[in-house]
């Protein structure tokens, strides 16, 4: 039987330049950071501006080296008593997109923040992959942004 080949490095740093390289019409790339730490794995930040709208966004990326997926994330701060009274809601939200809700363990300034996240898997990556992948986590995020303001 024949074994799957593990994603590298050279699999991680082409999936970066296609990052970099895809042309959006809505959006605006720009990486802001990052690392390759000893592990090998990857973790890059983009600075993403919407062109059709003021508001600006980081989208962060993880590629375990070895792995077959990347984990794309995009942070979202909720009032901490507005966290605490519809926390059951905002997962529930978030799940209807198939997006992982990972809040921090402690609020800062009367805020919590959540990472909205989503894996893309390497061997299917391309700029189509990537767009739907992005386009789940902002309407997600809309979506929780949204709902809060109802409450």
């Amino acid at each position: 039987m024949k074994e799957k080949r593990k994603p590298d490095r050279s699999d991680l740093e082409a999936v970066r330049i296609q990052i970099l390289d895809f042309a959006c019409t809505k959006h605006d790339f720009q990486l802001e950071s990052e690392d390759f730490p000893f592990d090998g794995n990857w973790n890059g930040v983009f600075l993403v501006k919407f062109r059709d709208n003021p508001a600006e966004d980081r989208l962060y990326c993880e590629a375990p080296l070895g792995e077959h997926f990347i984990r794309f994330g995009l942070d979202l701060e909720i009032d901490e008593k507005a966290w605490q009274q519809t926390q059951e809601e905002v997962i529930r939200e978030a799940s209807g997109y198939d997006v992982a809700i990972y809040p921090s363990h402690t609020p800062e300034n009367g805020k919590r923040r959540c990472r909205l996240s989503l894996r893309a898997w390497v061997p299917n990556f391309g700029q189509r992959i990537f767009g739907l992948t992005f386009s789940n986590l902002i309407d997600c995020k809309k979506a929780i942004q949204s709902m809060l303001v109802r409450k």
